[in-house]
């Protein structure tokens, strides 16, 4: 099986297997983990190509083919991240991929009328969906790290003083600057959507230093409480997810194959 569609091709499996079997939520406060790789290079594209595009509405065809004037890489991505998002949510919901009504926030973010809380991330190579059991706001932010353009424009830009300090102190102690840059940034962007967009446009006042410092903190800004914390995803990406609420949810870590690859709790 093709790495870059395996997920998608397990869940197709299990579709036409009749798997019936699938127990979303264990009762705990938790949050669902699901990654998707996608192709990198054109040479790819083949096997993207040969994916299920039934799940996916006239809309959508539509906007994949705009993406396409542009680059055929990127809009199979968006393709796939697509599929990967409706089939994952149809097994919550039990229904048809294709069936799967999106409805969206005055800020765009999307969301289901009587579904699950979730949160989708893409980056170069990968994309990550958080599920959750509860009714709080989720976000989820992944990036392929990789050395940034006018780094330190960045700092100041969108940096609190504290987190400016913290990158600066590891960079003079010898530390590998772009990986902590990106972990901060990933931060923030996983917080202002677990906000529903409302903190967007206060990045250099989102402190996100102790969260970074302990892997997992929570947070507060004007009286509502969020539990921010990383998520491992190797040495190549940087990820965060952000819950609303003071309560550390459990993670799981989903492979489609068997349902629940593992466990996490604190300390991620």
């Amino acid at each position: 099986m093709d790495s870059r569609t395996g997920t998608i091709s397990s869940l197709l499996a299990m579709r036409e297997q009749g798997n019936d079997t699938f127990t979303p939520f264990s009762g705990e406060r938790e949050v669902h983990i699901w990654t998707q790789t996608l192709p990198i290079r054109e040479d790819q594209l083949q096997t993207a190509a040969a994916m299920d595009f039934d799940a996916m509405t006239l809309e959508e065809h539509e906007r994949m083919a705009r993406i396409s004037t542009t680059s055929r890489l990127q809009a199979h991505c968006w393709m796939i991240s697509r599929v990967f998002l409706r089939r994952v949510l149809a097994q919550y919901m039990q229904l048809q991929p294709r069936d799967i009504r999106f409805e969206y926030g005055t800020s765009g973010k999307p969301y289901l009328v009587g579904g699950p809380q979730f949160s989708l991330s893409h980056t170069n190579g990968l994309c990550v969906l958080a599920v959750t059991s509860t009714n709080n706001e989720l976000g989820v932010d992944v990036e392929w790290v990789r050395p940034l353009l006018r780094e330190q424009a960045i700092i100041q830009r969108f940096l609190t003083e504290e987190e400016r300090d913290h990158v600066l102190e590891a960079i003079c102690s010898g530390e590998e600057s772009s990986s902590l840059l990106w972990k901060v940034l990933t931060s923030k962007e996983a917080w202002i959507k677990a906000s529903g967009q409302s903190l967007c446009g206060q990045w250099r006042n989102l402190n996100t230093v102790q969260a970074i410092r302990n892997h997992e903190h929570v947070l507060e800004w004007a009286g509502q409480k969020y539990m921010l914390q990383s998520l491992k995803m190797g040495k190549y990406y940087s990820a965060s997810l952000c819950v609303r609420g003071r309560e550390i949810p459990l993670i799981c870590w989903m492979n489609m194959d068997n349902d629940i690859q593992s466990y996490e709790g604190v300390g991620i």
